[in-house]
């Protein structure tokens, strides 16, 4: 498990994803100094990058062995 690099690169993916979220709400909570909009859509881009983020953490469940069930 450790030498696949599947499992680096979707830890690597998943950090990304949480790095940009956590970035991108602490560029929403700041005071704002004029009344000029953002020419940089933050919200967007933190909705993205939770999406990515939940990509990759699906995908290294199933990586671990973790499935959803099946229906019979």
């Amino acid at each position: 498990m450790w030498e696949n690099s599947d499992f680096w690169i979707s830890i690597t993916v998943l950090l990304v994803g949480f790095g940009l979220v956590a970035a991108m709400y602490w560029l929403e909570k700041q005071p704002r100094k004029d009344l000029k909009p953002r020419l940089f859509p933050t919200t967007l881009v933190l909705l993205l990058g939770l999406l990515v983020a939940l990509g990759a953490g699906v995908h290294l469940l199933g990586y671990l062995g973790i499935h959803p069930p099946t229906q019979r």
